[in-house]
C-alpha cells in the first residue's frame, strides 16, 4: 500500500527534472532517499541506547548477532572462528555436522586441539578471549547472569552465517594448515 506525499522543490530543480522527468522514478528516487534517513536516525538512536545501556533484549540480540557477523568477517582469526561457529553447535543450529566438523578439525589439526585446551566449552573460548564487543558484555562475565547463553548465541549465529557460506572452503585450508605445519 502506499500513499501520497506532496513535495516541494525549487524552480531551478524543477527546471533541470523536466528533462529527466521520463527516466527517473521520482517516487522511488524520493521513498528510498527518506528511508535511507530514517534508518541514519534509528542507527544514532540504538547507538545512543547502547552507550547509555538502555538497549532491550531484542535490540541487544541483533546487535550481538551483527557484532558475530562482523567479527567473522573482518577480525576472526580462521581457527578462532571454526572453533566459536562448530564448538557452539548444540545451541547454536543443533547441527551434528557441526558437532562431527569440530571433532574432525580437533582430531586432525594439532592448532586447534591447543587452542580449545582448557576450555570447558565453545562459550567460554568466546568470553575468555573477549571476542564479543565491550559495548555488549562486561568483561569478565559473570556466569551466574542467565542471559550470558543467550549471548553467545546470538553472537555465535552471527558468525555462523559467515562460516556457513565459507566453510566447504575453509575446513581444508585447515586440515592443509596442520599438514604443512608437520612438513
Amino acid at each position: 500500500m502506499t500513499k501520497k506525499l506532496t513535495l516541494s522543490i525549487s524552480d531551478k530543480l524543477h527546471e533541470e527534472l523536466a528533462e529527466y522527468r521520463n527516466i527517473i522514478n521520482i517516487s522511488n528516487v524520493c521513498s528510498e532517499a527518506l528511508k535511507r534517513e530514517i534508518d541514519k536516525l534509528d542507527s544514532l538512536i540504538l547507538e545512543g541506547k547502547k552507550r547509555f545501556g538502555v538497549l532491550s533484549s531484542n535490540e541487544k540480540f541483533k546487535l550481538l548477532y551483527e557484532n558475530g557477523m562482523h567479527w567473522a568477517g573482518y577480525e576472526a582469526d580462521l581457527l578462532d572462528l571454526a572453533i566459536v561457529c562448530n564448538w557452539t553447535y548444540e545451541w547454536v543450529s543443533n547441527d551434528p555436522i557441526a558437532q562431527q566438523t569440530i571433532d574432525l578439525l580437533e582430531e586432525n589439526n594439532t592448532a586447534i586441539r591447543k587452542k580449545m585446551l582448557g576450555y570447558s566449552n565453545g562459550y567460554d573460548f568466546i568470553f575468555t578471549n573477549e571476542f564479543i564487543s565491550k559495548e555488549l558484555v562486561d568483561y569478565p562475565v559473570d556466569y551466574n547472569d542467565v542471559d550470558i547463553v543467550e549471548v553467545a548465541v546470538a553472537f555465535s549465529q552471527g558468525a555462523s552465517t559467515v562460516w556457513d557460506r565459507l566453510k566447504n572452503k575453509l575446513i581444508p585450508l585447515i586440515l592443509a594448515s596442520d599438514q604443512q605445519q608437520e612438513d
